[in-house]
């Protein structure tokens, strides 16, 4: 398919031949998808079957980043200086993800492939717009740092290869609270789908400031079945959803 033009959407453009051309050269990934960690949990609790220990032994984002030296003494001497119950914090409570953990998070989501852009739409409400018509990065004075990032893409084939930067200074996961990056991280993906089922996400993050080498993790996604709508999820309201007798419910409003 090669690399996509940018296409004009101007008012009385937006279906014109070339925007209809760019789209049947599109490959299909609607629908609604989730990563492989969120499908071994447990449908009614919302938990892995093996508890904490056997969701962190899938997770990759919380493993050891490859910190050069200088980060890597700060990094042991946040563990040492912590209490044990921060050193294996959960994430339980936590709403939203930023990127990346949000891509290999429990949290289902939605791909809209557009000529423009590719937009991951998640049930958290938040979306990660993922432009792939030819635009740059905003300049310096321009840009600031979010939770999601920038990302611009381009389309290698029926590959999306996508360049994230401006990321906020926070935890690479929420369950690796002492992992950081500094604001000159940078994101390299390529998303490719297997089959009709099946989506791989090749995740490069590289840090001239932090990391020794570039840190290489592959994250995987299935389609979401029995689904046919994107439901907002609210954590605000988990305590209204009580499991009784193995179903679950709806508790009034207090």
């Amino acid at each position: 398919m090669g690399l996509l033009l940018a296409v004009s959407t101007a008012v009385g453009e937006t279906n014109s031949r070339s925007r209809v051309r760019a789209f049947a050269a599109l490959p299909d990934w609607s629908g609604i998808w989730e990563s492989t960690t969120r499908a071994q949990h447990n449908l009614l609790s919302g938990r892995h079957p093996k508890g904490e220990a056997g969701l962190r032994s899938m997770l990759q984002l919380v493993g050891h980043p490859p910190y050069n030296a200088e980060w890597e003494a700060r990094y042991q001497q946040a563990l040492q200086n912590a209490p044990p119950s921060a050193r294996t914090a959960s994430a339980r409570k936590t709403c939203s993800r930023a990127f990346p953990a949000i891509m290999e998070s429990p949290f289902i989501f939605q791909l809209v492939v557009l000529p423009e852009e590719t937009l991951m739409v998640f049930e958290t409400q938040q979306i990660r717009h993922i432009y792939t018509d030819g635009r740059p990065h905003p300049r310096d004075e321009d840009i600031w740092p979010t939770r999601l990032g920038d990302s611009t893409g381009r389309w290698e084939g029926e590959t999306l290869v996508v360049d994230t930067i401006a990321l906020m200074r926070e935890p690479i996961d929420p369950r690796a609270p002492f992992a950081t990056l500094s604001e000159r991280a940078h994101f390299t993906e390529r998303l490719r789908r297997l089959d009709s089922d099946r989506l791989d996400d090749e995740l490069v993050i590289e840090d001239p400031v932090a990391l020794a080498h570039p840190w290489r993790v592959t994250l995987h996604f299935h389609r979401v079945t029995g689904l046919d709508r994107l439901i907002v999820y609210d954590c605000a309201e988990n305590d209204r959803n009580p499991v009784i007798d193995g179903k679950i419910s709806i508790a009034p409003t207090p």
